[in-house]
């Protein structure tokens, strides 16, 4: 028989880093290699307006990288998304479901919304996007301070940016 997990975590709303109320739910089911999950958040978006963006995130050295899942749609007086992933390699960026922390809602005008699968308070400064230069920005030791953090994932180079230098410092400055 197949291994089955499942689990609940709540969604809070978080202001100026602070988290505020419960404001919604994800719901995640594993099985045989696979991710469902299922997200519902109370909040409404006018026609026309963005209704924010789904990540789900994970730790490395002191950051809590978000990876992009989706939009969120506008159903049935509420914000939902649903989606399926690979649980052993989440969106091809080699980052297994067992390795997340949670899911991460970024609405317009910098609401936040936050689900812990441990149930703790985040500090949503320390919160990135997960670079489009891949594995190999965040395995930089200038990562998120770098310009080339933001380099394209099809790069020709394919190369680490190990001696990659912050944007506007020479080699071997500290930032």
């Amino acid at each position: 028989m197949q291994e089955y997990k499942r689990q609940i975590a709540y969604l809070y709303a978080y202001e100026r880093g602070e988290q505020l109320r419960s404001t919604g739910f994800v719901k995640a089911e594993e099985r045989g290699g696979h991710c469902r999950l299922a997200l519902h958040l109370r909040g409404y978006c006018h026609p026309g307006e963005a209704a924010g963006n789904v990540y789900i995130y994970f730790y490395h050295q002191d950051r809590t990288i978000g990876i992009y899942l989706g939009e969120l749609k506008n159903q049935n007086g509420a914000l939902e998304w649903q989606g399926e992933l690979d649980a052993e390699d989440i969106l091809g960026k080699g980052i297994r479901f067992a390795d997340t922390h949670g899911i991460w809602v970024k609405r317009p005008g910098g609401r936040d919304y936050v689900a812990e699968w441990d149930d703790y308070p985040v500090d949503t400064k320390r919160f990135v996007l997960y670079p489009e230069g891949g594995i190999r920005c965040i395995c930089c030791p200038w990562f998120g301070r770098c310009e080339k953090s933001g380099v394209k994932e099809n790069d020709r180079r394919r190369e680490i940016y190990e001696g990659s230098t912050p944007a506007g410092k020479e080699s071997g400055e500290a930032r």
